[in-house]
């Protein structure tokens, strides 16, 4: 009996029980006060609508922190006691309070297309010091921002 279990599961391997994956949280840093603030909120629930998965099948989960003084927090804790995936800027002038933010916008992007009224550049970026699957869940976010709305 037992060898026709074992011989079952290598025979028919879409029986095994598959193994759950974690979801990849994506953290985002913005200015929840922005002008562009609400109509940026329904392009992330739209993402998030979609299920969006990484290459490994993983579900990525979006989260922003939660931060009422957004200058303060840009200058005084980002990178430095609180780190988050992504980061939205309401402008590149932003990042000047903040070294580590200003190197970062070597590789921002601009996710203007995202809202309707913005400013020039909306940069945003996915930390460098992340890898793996939470750069890349990062990365579908911000390619998802930098196309209109449907």
């Amino acid at each position: 009996m037992g060898v026709l279990v074992i011989t079952a599961i290598v025979v028919f391997p879409s029986c095994r029980p598959k193994a759950k994956q974690k979801p990849v949280t994506v953290r985002i840093f913005r200015d929840l006060d922005s002008p562009y603030a609400h109509e940026l909120d329904h392009r992330i629930l739209e993402f998030q609508e979609a299920n969006p998965r990484t290459r490994s099948g993983a579900l990525i989960a979006v989260e922003t922190y939660q931060s009422t003084q957004y200058e303060r927090f840009l200058q005084e804790h980002l990178n430095r006691d609180v780190t988050t995936e992504v980061v939205i800027l309401n402008s590149p002038k932003d990042a000047i309070s903040n070294p580590s933010v200003q190197a970062e916008l070597a590789h921002a992007v601009n996710i203007c297309a995202a809202v309707r009224a913005c400013p020039d550049e909306v940069p945003a970026y996915v930390s460098s010091r992340l890898d793996g699957a939470t750069t890349e869940a990062g990365q579908l976010l911000l390619a998802f921002l930098q196309k209109p709305p449907a």
